[in-house]
């Protein structure tokens, strides 16, 4: 029995070694352009442009000598009760000075300057997702982003309520930053 058993592993891992075997899978988060809406579950994200800028006041003022990079975006709530935009939608990834992991310092709806918005059900909004670039950082001429998708729970098992759960990630994004600094 014990012969019988290794012998059908191993004829198992010879046919799976034919179709990629034990390699990792590729990664299948697909690249979007600017301007490309994302279905990210709880929001349609549509990423215009990311920009550096000296400061956003009132609402955001960097630390002495850095500046603030924005990634500006059209958001639309995909659920019916309305929210502020999660802080981890919105990932910039390789950004001297920003850890990939750091969430945003807040957001800003552009239409007018209301800091952490909250979003309307089915209708669209330009946010900013705002961070600080310290003093001394090289201002990036690109940057990466990931947009984060989430999960819909109709009834949470831990308290009985729907929920919107981080899922894995939607789209990965390369984008020219624009120098507003000058």
């Amino acid at each position: 029995m014990r012969t019988w058993v290794i012998g059908a592993a191993a004829v198992l891992l010879a046919i799976s070694a034919a179709f990629g075997g034990l390699k990792k899978a590729a990664d299948d988060t697909p690249q979007v352009a600017a301007g490309t809406p994302i279905d990210a579950g709880w929001y349609e994200v549509t990423v215009d442009r990311v920009v550096v800028v000296p400061d956003l006041k009132p609402l955001y003022t960097p630390d002495d000598g850095g500046t603030l990079i924005a990634v500006v975006t059209k958001l639309k709530l995909t659920d019916k009760t309305g929210v502020t935009p999660d802080s981890s939608l919105i990932r910039l990834i390789g950004v001297p000075g920003i850890k990939d992991t750091d969430a945003p310092i807040g957001t800003t709806n552009l239409r007018d300057q209301t800091p952490n918005p909250v979003l309307t059900p089915e209708y669209g909004d330009d946010v900013a997702f705002v961070w600080k670039l310290p003093k001394a950082t090289k201002l990036p001429t690109e940057a990466k982003l990931t947009v984060q998708h989430y999960e819909h729970i109709e009834d949470s098992a831990l308290d009985h309520h729907e929920k919107w759960n981080p899922d894995k990630a939607a789209a990965v994004s390369t984008l020219k930053v624009k120098d507003n600094t000058k």
